[in-house]
């Protein structure tokens, strides 16, 4: 039995809506994790009248990892032998969730303990196909899609999409919260690679998804973009995970320069510039005092 997990904080309904009507039918069972929106989410999947879908509200932003990991631990409740992840704007094609377990039961047979399996998602603001990624000595290698390369190795997947087993989630162990809302997946991945585990990125399985803000342009080049508060994570979490013992020394070095990038060219090019600084800083400065979790105050 496979659950999707859904986790929504003040979500557009007709989006919600539109991922609910395009995973419905490929799982037995949709639970909608409630990280304290405003909204009603309750109520108005209540209205949808359908018993396949379900919610827990949390009252409260606990963040993505939490949300999951309440997610997981109700699916082990109702006996699901697999959860897949989803963020509350992505859109699964048809037959997704069948290509991912196809290619898990595959792997599997090839010997391999699979951590998870996802899609290749599209970014619907530029129908850009992403690759997967994955350490070959200390550089980070991105395999592109072919037509005869139907799975890909990689050190991650992200997680909105992931097909998960619940077998290698007892090994492993679930998403960090102390991460909050950022880099959890690279962490889970990464984590489950140290303990023997490889994660696969399924081509032929497409899910449309949009990753952070409208892309930032700079110099010719398009950066994955997002607000002040989210670039205070970015920077702590990739600092804690710097510091992890399963992190590879080629993960660590990626971490470096893209903090390294992101604080010079935020504060000195992307207004809010003072805001974007400050947020920055006192990401350092609490992934140096060891200070995980929400940030309560800024």
């Amino acid at each position: 039995m496979i659950v999707a997990i859904v986790v929504s904080y003040h979500p557009d309904l007709v989006v919600l809506s539109g991922l609910l009507d395009a995973i419905r039918n490929q799982v037995e069972h949709v639970l909608v994790v409630d990280n304290g929106s405003t909204i009603d989410v309750n109520g108005f999947l209540a209205d949808r009248n359908d018993p396949s879908i379900h919610c827990l509200s949390l009252g409260d932003n606990h963040g993505v990892a939490a949300a999951q990991n309440v997610g997981i631990a109700w699916a082990r409740e109702q006996g699901a032998d697999f959860v897949i992840l989803f963020d509350q704007d992505s859109v699964p094609e048809g037959g997704m969730v069948a290509l991912l377990h196809r290619a898990y039961q595959c792997k599997t047979n090839e010997g391999f303990q699979v951590a998870a399996v996802g899609p290749r998602y599209v970014d619907k603001r530029n129908c850009t196909r992403a690759s997967f990624s994955r350490l070959s000595g200390i550089r980070i290698r991105t395999e592109e899609w072919t037509i005869h390369n139907e799975a890909a190795l990689a050190d991650f997947v992200i997680s909105s999409g992931s097909l998960i087993s619940l077998k290698a989630l007892s090994h492993i162990g679930c998403m960090n919260e102390a991460l909050f809302i950022d880099q959890i997946d690279i962490e889970w991945g990464l984590r489950a690679k140290s303990l023997g585990y490889q994660s696969f990125g399924v081509h032929n399985a497409v899910m449309l998804h949009s990753l952070g803000d409208a892309p930032l342009f700079f110099l010719g080049r398009k950066l994955l973009h997002h607000n002040p508060l989210r670039h205070y994570y970015i920077i702590r979490n990739a600092i804690w995970l710097i510091s992890r013992s399963y992190t590879p020394l080629g993960w660590r070095l990626y971490f470096g320069r893209m903090i390294l990038v992101r604080c010079l060219l935020y504060p000195l090019w992307v207004t809010p510039r003072f805001t974007y600084l400050r947020m920055m800083t006192k990401g350092l400065w609490h992934a140096l005092l060891g200070r995980m979790g929400k940030l309560e105050s800024y």
